[in-house]
């Protein structure tokens, strides 16, 4: 678990599911300048974040295992940022602290996209797939409302997530509990705890309230398991919620 990425997270978060990224802003390394004006969108250390909802998916698999193709989209800030993994207690890489640089909320979901979309064309990594797949469901939600909903990103934003169960079953990603006690004498080291990200993945479909975005599959409950039988999957909700921690994910057998 230590040789992990980790970012920053507390248990109450956990019970939410959707996890906000937390922690100190960093210093985004890019090779970059901004070219256009400020009112124009973000800007975030010379680079202007996209403000709005809609986006163009720069090729039919953009942000999914085995395309690359976001690093050449022209509307893509992050194309050419320096983005690190952590490779060790003494190189922790940058990825979650760019990240928590972008804003919360609807104005910063399709950077959001781009910055996951980005770190996955770079390293091919279920934690990479799973945080582009959570960024398209925000970005459907911010682009949708009660009369009109995006149903090309919706559509994307499912096949983002049966991507994590198709190509990085097994993943994880790792979190640090600052409201723990700290696990030895040093007062900065805190547990850390894995989370399984098919269990996220399923319980995103499965549950309203998993995350705070509008469902991808509307109602959730059994017309997602039915989606699971199509995908070849099973799956067992959580019953300890809201923390829900004990949903099982399967390969389905038919």
């Amino acid at each position: 678990m230590r040789n992990l990425n980790r970012q920053k997270a507390q248990p109450a978060l956990f019970r939410g599911v959707w996890i906000l990224l937390m922690g100190l802003a960093a210093v985004i390394t890019a090779g970059c300048g901004s070219e256009r004006d400020a009112a124009d969108g973000q800007v975030v250390n010379d680079i202007v974040l996209p403000t709005d909802p809609v986006l163009n998916l720069f090729c039919a698999d953009v942000g999914l295992a085995g395309e690359t193709c976001v690093l050449d989209d022209p509307e893509n800030p992050f194309a050419t940022t320096t983005i690190l993994e952590f490779a060790g207690p003494d190189n922790p890489g940058n990825k979650f602290e760019i990240a928590n640089t972008i804003p919360l909320g609807p104005t910063g979901a399709k950077a959001r996209f781009y910055f996951w979309a980005t770190a996955f064309a770079f390293r091919q990594s279920g934690e990479n797939q799973y945080y582009t797949a959570l960024a398209l469901h925000e970005v459907f939600d911010a682009n949708s409302n009660p009369v009109e909903q995006d149903e090309l990103i919706r559509e994307h934003a499912l096949k983002a997530y049966r991507s994590v169960l198709d190509n990085f079953f097994g993943s994880v990603t790792v979190f640090i509990c600052f409201q723990c006690a700290p696990i030895s004498e040093d007062p900065l080291e805190y547990p850390s705890f894995a989370v399984p990200l098919n269990e996220r993945v399923a319980d995103h479909l499965y549950r309203d309230g998993s995350t705070p975005y509008r469902m991808l599959i509307p109602g959730g409950g059994i017309l997602m398991l039915d989606k699971f039988v199509e995908w070849g999957y099973t799956y067992q909700p959580c019953t300890d919620l809201p923390d829900c921690t004990n949903g099982v994910v399967g390969v389905g057998e038919f």
